[in-house]
Formats: C-alpha cells, sequence, structure tokens
C-alpha cells in the first residue's frame, strides 16, 4: 500500500519556469504550485533566496513548462536550463518547444508548455 502512494507523490505534476526579475536578470526554479511559488517570489520571502532582495522585484512569469512524471526529471530540466547562457535562455523564451529538442526526457515524461 505504502508502494503505491510513494509512486503515486512521484509522478505528480512539475512546473519549470524563468521569472525576468526588475533589474532584468532571468531566474529559473522548480515547483509543485506554480501560483503559490509566484506568490512568494513576489512578496520576497525567506524561501525565495534570490528575489528576496527588493531590486529583483517585481518579477514577471516569462515562460513555464508542466512537466508530467517523476521530480527528478523535473529537477534535472530546472538544473539543465540553468546552465544555459542568457541568450540561449531567451532564444528558449522565444521558442519554447525547443526544451524538447534540448533536454530528452527519459521514462515518458511530458513536457508541455503553458502560455502565459
Amino acid at each position: 500500500m505504502e508502494k503505491k502512494a510513494k509512486e503515486k507523490k512521484e509522478k505528480q505534476k512539475s512546473f519549470v519556469y524563468i521569472l525576468r526579475c526588475a533589474d532584468d536578470t532571468l531566474y529559473t526554479g522548480y515547483t509543485t504550485s506554480l501560483d503559490r511559488r509566484l506568490k512568494e517570489h513576489q512578496m520576497g520571502s525567506k524561501k525565495c533566496k534570490y528575489t528576496m532582495a527588493k531590486i529583483r522585484r517585481p518579477v514577471a512569469l516569462v515562460i513555464a513548462w508542466e512537466i508530467e512524471g517523476t521530480r527528478g526529471n523535473a529537477l534535472r530540466i530546472e538544473a539543465f536550463i540553468k546552465t544555459l547562457t542568457r541568450k540561449k535562455k531567451n532564444e528558449l523564451i522565444s521558442n519554447p518547444d525547443q526544451l524538447k529538442k534540448l533536454f530528452t526526457v527519459k521514462s515518458g515524461d511530458v513536457i508541455e508548455c503553458i502560455k502565459v
């Protein structure tokens, strides 16, 4: 019984997102609740160290992807995007489906862009 609950939790929807901060920097993050996380960034919550500084707020959601599958894959996608240069991130923002080509997801996970 515990194994099924663990598998269900592991296969929850996750979001990888990019914010444009007031100082024109880009921040990439991961969450399971996009609305909650955006509110935390806007409020300057201590949970959001990068956007906690007033100079970075307000933030604007530029793009988000819904990742259906394991949390681990969503975190790998977030880490991958964080390694990209600003130029590559802007290209990804302009062409969000490019993420599917740049990052190969295993185990049948689905990457879908959310229009913002």
